[in-house]
């Protein structure tokens, strides 16, 4: 009885110690953290020419992983994919323009802010459209994002649904046939936009502030990794590193902001 109680304790305590691993000591054992992202969001994260990734988020990322001392492994997926992939374990983190909502927080866990902007509505310039509020009438056909959050923000505020789409890619085709009258994105996406896109306008007002996050699992083997990521964001904006990468992708200085910094 004894040689099995102590067996047990034994097995007990080497359950333990597995357990006790953090999300953090396995990535840098391995050597190797798997980001899930979506490669469509200009100037934020999306492919180079030759199919390279990069963007603010990419050089950031990339950043972290040599702080961290580890490689990353980018999976790229559409968006409504990117929260199930975290929660079923197949990535260790979301690197995405994701915005932090309470709604998600509820299934997820995000860093501090890494990225302050505003969301935005987009139109053909030919349109009647002039500022985002004229979108509350009946007669606008909304679009967005499948698995981002303006969707839920036309239906609440509008009462209305918008077409849903993969990606950027299938409502900007919408968008300049005329299917749809106009899309809420983020502010940094939709300028990139209408830069390229000079039949597109940027209607005038922000819908919103919006703030971007690094997402990970709510769990606690996840609080190093969590902290590791705070703790680099703050260095960088610390060290000017951040400030080099903003100012390459958004194409001017980075100030702090008192409501993220």
């Amino acid at each position: 009885m004894k040689k099995l109680l102590v067996l047990v304790v034994i097995a007990v305590l080497l359950v333990s110690s597995t357990m006790a691993v953090t999300a953090l000591e396995n990535i840098v054992k391995k050597g190797k953290i798997v980001v899930a992202t979506d490669m469509t969001a200009v100037p934020m994260q999306y492919r180079d020419p030759a199919g390279k990734p990069t963007g603010f988020t990419v050089e950031l990322m990339e950043l972290a992983a040599r702080e961290m001392g580890v490689q990353i492994e980018w999976q790229d997926m559409a968006w409504e994919s990117l929260i199930p992939s975290l929660l079923s374990g197949k990535v260790d983190m979301i690197a995405a323009n994701m915005s932090m909502t309470l709604t998600r927080m509820k299934s997820i866990r995000f860093s501090d802010p890494y990225f302050l902007t505003g969301i935005v509505a987009i139109a053909r310039k030919d349109s009647p459209l002039v500022s985002w509020k004229d979108l509350a009438a009946p007669s606008v056909k909304m679009g967005a994002t499948m698995g981002s959050v303006h969707a839920d923000f036309i239906e609440q505020t509008w009462g209305k649904k918008a077409s849903l789409y993969d990606n950027l890619a299938e409502w900007m085709t919408d968008l300049k046939l005329g299917r749809i009258d106009s899309v809420m994105d983020d502010e940094m996406i939709c300028i990139e936009l209408a830069n390229k896109n000079p039949e597109l306008k940027i209607l005038e007002g922000y819908v919103r502030p919006d703030t971007y996050g690094l997402a990970f699992r709510q769990d606690q083997d996840s609080d190093s990794l969590v902290n590791w990521f705070n703790w680099f964001i703050k260095w960088e904006k610390l060290t000017g590193e951040y400030g080099k990468i903003y100012e390459k992708y958004v194409g001017k200085e980075w100030v702090p902001s008192f409501v993220v910094d």
